[in-house]
């Protein structure tokens, strides 16, 4: 395991505006938790109502002909699929599966079709939405807001403990560096580059996809703390089994070995799971190029501190 936590440099005021973002995303991540709880149990009661032995069967049989394991996934898939209406979901399923005993082609998919729409009335009244409705960003709605959104949500706790992690390792000497006004309009500014490059990237692939967390964000801070600190350096811890220790590495060779890990990746695989890879490379170059566009002058201001940093350091050293 190899961890970045921290600049290898003593900061002169404390990263509060980093550490305000840390506990937004906490915040948020645990009533995300409370809510899917309240929402899995709001599902599993509609799920347990009693039916009849035919309608047991089609669940059965949808549950089959669609690959889900239970009522839940079915009803979930019903009403929260982003591209299509409720009815054109129920209409692809009713066609999907085999023909009840005793009805012919047409009027099992009929039948089906009217107890789906029932059960998704029934289910839109007692089960509350998505917990991450608006949160995530979907890809095809263009929505600014779940662009910003989406950043501060996570799925579950190793998603947003690495996270955060590598957030302030980066993001509170930027901070630091380029003070509350940029920082904040950077966060801004590539939280909505990373949503419209994804959505242009979706709509190029007709592939449009549901997308939360804060990485495409940490690799921005990644890329603007190269920028202004080129020769800045990031402690990190390593450890393996029991070999456990600490080294400095320059900040350039970290944004290089991560974001051309995943620009690897973004050219090399098809498959990426659940991780969205495109908004780490768009995130990393978003914070280099918003350094070059904007931040040249602070750039050359970083130098000098970082030249005063190392001589300071040294005679640490020395006495």
């Amino acid at each position: 395991m190899f961890l970045p936590v921290k600049a290898d440099f003593h900061l002169p005021r404390f990263p509060i505006l980093t550490l305000i973002i840390c506990l937004v995303c906490i915040g948020v991540f645990i009533k995300q938790q409370s809510d899917w709880k309240d929402f899995g149990m709001a599902i599993e009661r509609f799920c347990n109502a009693g039916r009849s032995h035919i309608e047991q069967i089609v669940f059965e049989r949808i549950a089959a002909a669609q690959d889900m394991d239970t009522c839940g996934d079915i009803m979930y898939t019903i009403a929260n699929d982003p591209a299509r209406e409720e009815s054109e979901v129920i209409a692809e399923m009713a066609s999907k599966i085999r023909p009840l005993t005793g009805f012919n082609v047409e009027d099992s998919r009929e039948y089906v079709r009217q107890m789906l729409e029932e059960e998704t009335r029934r289910f839109n009244m007692l089960v509350p939405p998505d917990p991450d409705e608006g949160l995530a960003y979907y890809t095809g709605s263009w929505n600014p807001v779940t662009m910003l959104t989406s950043s501060f949500a996570h799925g579950d706790w190793g998603h947003i403990i690495f996270n955060l992690v590598f957030f302030f390792a980066f993001a509170a000497t930027v901070e630091v560096l380029i003070g509350p006004i940029w920082y904040v309009a950077f966060v801004l500014v590539d939280s909505w580059f990373i949503g419209l490059t994804g959505s242009m990237a979706a709509a190029a692939t007709d592939q449009h996809y549901y997308t939360l967390g804060l990485s495409g964000v940490v690799m921005g801070m990644m890329g603007l703390f190269a920028y202004l600190l080129p020769r800045g350096k990031i402690k990190c811890y390593y450890f393996f089994i029991i070999i456990f220790g600490s080294v400095a590495v320059p900040a350039w060779v970290l944004t290089a070995w991560y974001l051309g890990g995943d620009i690897f990746t973004l050219l090399t695989r098809d498959d990426y799971g659940s991780v969205n890879v495109l908004a780490h490379v768009m995130g990393g170059i978003g914070g280099y190029l918003f350094g070059l566009l904007f931040l040249r002058e602070i750039r050359k201001d970083a130098a000098h501190t970082q030249d005063a940093l190392v001589r300071v350091e040294r005679e640490k050293r020395f006495r």
